[in-house]
């Protein structure tokens, strides 16, 4: 049982959403699946939501294969989408933080998308618990003809 539903909450916002799941790899496209209703909605162009939810998926990724590698745990996903045309995702987890593995899982190409795609990428490791990986994009100008 992944109790997806028991673990997960979404709290919808006005031009956003907030999510906190279980860091499992089937809950990676709900996160996805939500960005794209946002944009959508928001008139943005599919080239540009191809893009955008690309690079959140490799952070919320990140954080499903990087955080907990020996135990359990929760990521959150929020996005916020300005009046102006600016979108802030935030991918946070409470796990082992930012430090090169040797037995990485991962193929190691999920931080330089991540900073091709957005305008804007900062990531945190708060004294070590977990990691924050926040990305800008400017939708205003990719709506869609």
């Amino acid at each position: 049982m992944t109790g997806r539903v028991s673990e997960t909450a979404m709290t919808p916002l006005s031009s956003g959403f907030e999510l906190e799941l279980a860091a499992e790899t089937d809950n990676v496209p709900l996160v996805r699946h939500a960005l794209r209703g946002l944009l959508e909605a928001s008139g943005v162009g599919e080239e540009r939501i191809s893009d955008i939810t690309l690079a959140v998926t490799e952070a919320c990724a990140n954080a499903v294969l990087h955080a907990y590698p020996h135990t359990g745990g929760q990521f959150e996903a929020s996005a916020a989408l300005s009046a102006a045309g600016e979108l802030v995702v935030t991918v946070r987890d409470h796990g082992s933080g930012m430090a090169p593995r040797v037995d990485s899982p991962g193929l190691g190409v999920g931080l330089p998308v991540m900073a091709a795609i957005a305008d804007a990428l900062e990531i945190d490791t708060p004294d070590g618990a977990g990691t924050i990986v926040r990305m800008t994009f400017d939708v205003a100008t990719a709506t869609a003809p």
